[in-house]
């Protein structure tokens, strides 16, 4: 990634696998300091208070400079993988692009239902069912909501980081409430507790 100043010259620069990590390392500080005060809501308004940072962050964004403000950060190089391997936008490597991102869903699918099966999962399913009986029997409802918000966070940002990368840019209508406001109708026609058919619903509605 490389950030200009208003004469050309070349202010600031990362390695696209630097930048892919940093964004990594930020992404799950800011969660877990988002998520330390507002997992402690349940419901409506839960979901409410994450939407309420969403919108603090897409103006965050859209008023700071180094973002880029309204335009966003353009000329993001591609992501080389390995040997010709890349994420890049351009017509030649969307076949490649293609394949790339099944690869990062197969990976993502494959860690989700290892954890769902693993002692972990079954504590969150338990709160997932009652978090007033998981909590009664012993399980830290706390520990395991924050863990799962800063897991699912960084989900997301690998997500984002391969957006960023395929389409050479990044900007604040990426981040606005209705993307939001998309991705939970996603998981709430697929099912709250359905990985599978949140993959599918994912799959026909983008």
């Amino acid at each position: 990634i490389e950030r200009q100043d208003l004469y050309g010259a070349q202010i600031l620069s990362f390695s696209p696998w630097v930048a892919f990590l940093i964004s990594l390392l930020l992404t799950g500080l800011i969660a877990l300091l988002i998520g330390l005060p507002v997992i402690r809501l349940k419901g409506h308004y839960l979901a409410m208070a994450t939407l309420g940072f969403g919108l603090i962050i897409y103006r965050l964004v859209l008023g700071a400079e180094i973002f880029g403000q309204a335009d966003g950060i353009s000329n993001v190089p591609p992501m080389k993988i390995l040997g010709s391997w890349e994420v890049n936008g351009r017509a030649a490597f969307r076949i490649q692009n293609y394949y790339i991102v099944w690869i990062a869903v197969i990976a993502t699918m494959i860690l989700s239902v290892n954890l769902i099966q693993s002692r972990v999962g079954r504590a969150l399913r338990s709160i997932h069912q009652d978090e007033q009986a998981a909590q009664s029997l012993g399980v830290n409802t706390y520990h395991y909501k924050l863990f799962l918000f800063v897991l699912s966070a960084l989900f997301a940002a690998i997500g984002g980081a391969l957006m960023t990368y395929y389409n050479g840019s990044i900007g604040p209508s990426e981040v606005t409430v209705m993307k939001s406001v998309r991705y939970v109708a996603i998981v709430a026609v697929g099912g709250m507790a359905n990985l599978w058919g949140t993959l599918l619903m994912g799959i026909l509605l983008n």
